[in-house]
């Protein structure tokens, strides 16, 4: 996907390998191989709905875990170039939030944009943020603003 994805803000991700059991594996390794993120330091919440990006036809499939924070990443310089850790009242921040409306393939779609410094982090990687902040149940979501 490096090929195809240059230069855009992302989740660690990649194509599911033959030795793969299946995509959470397949989401484990790649976590592993592009941040150093080691499998024993990973608590899996869930999974969210495939997400397929609009212009190169990929589909993702978002795990949502947890690890401990902070987190010594070692990063693969031949895949990523910076990480960002961005801390969810920004990302409830409506504010840093917009959405517009475009068309593919002659059909109409929204794409979702957020703000964090120099960075806007849009399509699939803002799109699966957006659902995951709209599975946050409320209290949650008013309680992480109040911290603000």
């Amino acid at each position: 996907m490096v090929e195809h994805h240059k230069g855009q803000i992302s989740f660690p991700g990649g194509r599911q390998d033959e030795k793969d059991k299946d995509l959470l594996t397949t989401a484990l390794r790649e976590a592993r191989e592009e941040m150093g993120i080691e499998k024993k330091d990973v608590r899996i919440l869930g999974e969210l709905d495939d997400i397929c990006t609009a212009t190169t036809d990929f589909c993702v499939s978002p795990f949502v875990a947890l690890i401990p924070y902070p987190y010594p990443f070692k990063v693969n310089s031949q895949e990523i170039e910076e990480v960002l850790e961005v801390p969810l009242s920004v990302l409830l921040d409506e504010s840093r939030f917009r959405q517009e409306l475009h068309k593919g393939d002659g059909k109409p779609f929204l794409v979702y944009f957020y703000q964090h410094k120099d960075h806007t982090i849009w399509g699939a990687t803002a799109t699966i943020l957006k659902q995951l902040l709209d599975l946050l149940p409320e209290e949650d979501k008013a309680r992480i603003k109040k911290a603000i």
